[in-house]
């Protein structure tokens, strides 16, 4: 709006004024981002879109003496911007703000589901951990909490301590990097006391199965650390971590770090004795299996499992040719699906056990028939009719003289075996390592031990209860993250949390006051 006034004078008796108001409307300019972005954007803030991801800092204006008018600086990250969480304070801001004893000033927000939940329902392990580490048992809870929720390095995790619940239940103080890593190296130097964890889960009686996988490492520092190639043929430079699995409990009981270019046979026997097992058994996947390999198992009198490829020789497919394999009563019910076996003696004392799931057998002709069509270039007729045969079959070769069925049900159990890897390298990213001290490693995979364990009881549940087609284990830490404490003029009290959330709550039995 523009106003003009304009005075005139008669003679000096009197004025007129006219006031003239001329409106001029300007169409505000429009915002190039997005209404939800915008509407974190606050007084005394800017937005930013960097590479498509929105960011806000804050600014301030000042008067610049030499252009004489107004000038912005812009200051520090506020946090992130995204359509479906919104605002995500910066960790980094966060850090500092805690550092300096600022956080949140007189009201704090703390998360408190998951820190609950490992003292309500993890008590085994938390009772075995405080007895083998009576000094450093806190410590050890707190970096296994970080690594557990939110997978963190070391450097992340005073960040996560000052925004958990865990201390104030555990009545310690959030600590640095620095701390951490002492830690860390410090336990990594008391194999006895990880032994004595270890040990406190091993039954008399267990049945237990063994197997190792490979952990890359980016340290020349580290004498475990080989090049070599990988049991999927990655070559890189990497050690191996072999682990003690029991049958009955099915959860991860004890771990060994091994050179990379150690074979798996020479430290079965080794870790047998070390962790004070009698009696166990090797159950192996399907690349594992040599003659060499064979030989060695059986000098070590190491009881074994050991897939093999349909097309060993060992094999014999001809009452699978004639039509003549199901005779008699050589059947069980697995899962509710009907198994078939035969038994083959072999050489020096093994046996050769064939089963044979129609249902799998259906579906892999149907398989290989409908990618003749699709993929001409690698599937005929011909071969099609040359290994039909193999269909739906399972070969193991074993030492053991028992009854088929149980030789089966503890192949089958490595399942869990390879589910308890893909949590530790997928959900908890453990499948790498750039730690250049060989202790505070040591340390580091005992902790990643601890949150495998955490990982496995929760999956277990899971499926027990029949949740696992509605959640998962990573879906489940993460609602619980949302059940959170805050301080308000220093008193704590619970926040509200979805209705979807306390179901599972209940469902799962998980007590959170």
């Amino acid at each position: 709006m523009i106003k003009i006034s304009i005075i005139i004078w008669f003679d000096g008796f009197f004025c007129i004024i006219f006031v003239i108001r001329i409106y001029v409307f300007i169409k505000p300019k429009k915002s190039p981002h997005p209404q939800w972005s915008l509407a974190h954007k606050k007084p005394g803030t800017e937005l930013r879109c960097l590479k498509g991801r929105y960011y806000l800092y804050d600014y301030k204006t000042v008067y610049d003496r030499d252009k004489k008018k107004p000038r912005k600086i812009t200051g520090s990250i506020l946090g992130s911007i995204t359509r479906e969480k919104g605002f995500a304070p910066s960790e980094k801001r966060s850090l500092r703000q805690a550092a300096s004893g600022k956080v949140f000033g007189k009201i704090q927000c703390k998360e408190y589901g998951v820190s609950q939940l490992i003292l309500s329902r993890f008590g085994e392990f938390t009772s075995s951990l405080k007895n083998a580490f009576a000094d450093d048992w806190e410590e050890l809870l707190a970096i296994a909490y970080c690594r557990f929720v939110y997978r963190c390095p070391l450097k992340s995790i005073p960040f996560r301590l000052a925004t958990s619940y865990l201390p104030e239940i555990l009545g310690i103080k959030p600590f640095s990097e620095k701390r951490a890593s002492g830690v860390l190296n410090r336990i990594g130097g008391q194999r006895d006391n990880m032994l004595k964890y270890m040990r406190s889960f091993i039954r008399k009686g267990d049945y237990i199965l063994m197997d190792t996988t490979d952990i890359f490492s980016n340290s020349k520092n580290i004498s475990l650390a080989r090049p070599g190639y990988s049991h999927d043929l990655q070559y890189g430079t990497q050690f191996i971590l072999m682990y003690i699995y029991s049958a009955n409990s099915r959860m991860p009981v004890y771990y060994r770090l091994l050179p990379g270019n150690i074979r798996d046979v020479k430290a079965f026997k080794n870790c047998m004795i070390e962790s004070g097992l009698k009696n166990s058994i090797v159950v192996a996947d399907k690349g594992f299996y040599s003659s060499s390999n064979v030989t060695l198992l059986q000098q070590e009198q190491i009881q074994f499992i050991l897939p093999l490829k349909r097309n060993n020789s060992m094999i014999d497919y001809s009452d699978l040719a004639r039509n003549e394999f199901k005779t008699g009563d050589c059947y069980f019910n697995h899962e509710n699906r009907i198994i078939w076996h035969k038994v083959f003696p072999v050489r020096d004392g093994l046996f050769l056990y064939l089963f044979l799931d129609e249902q799998l057998r259906i579906r892999e002709d149907v398989d290989y028939l409908t990618r003749i069509k699709t993929h001409p270039e690698n599937y005929d007729i011909g071969k099609y009719h040359g290994i039909k045969d193999r269909f739906g079959t399972i070969a193991l070769l074993s030492g053991l003289n028992v009854p088929a069925e149980n030789i089966y049900q503890t192949y089958k159990s490595r399942i869990d075996i390879e589910v308890m890897f893909d949590g530790m390298k997928n959900v908890l990213e453990a499948d790498h390592t750039d730690m250049q001290n060989e202790q505070t490693l040591s340390g580091w995979m005992f902790i990643n031990h601890i949150t495998l364990q955490w990982y496995q009881y929760l999956y277990i549940e899971l499926k027990e209860k029949e949740l696992m087609k509605k959640i998962s284990v990573n879906d489940l830490i993460q609602l619980l993250t949302d059940v959170k404490k805050l301080r308000i003029n220093n008193r704590w009290y619970l926040n509200e949390y979805t209705s979807y959330t306390q179901k599972l709550i209940e469902k799962l039995s998980i007590t959170i006051i």
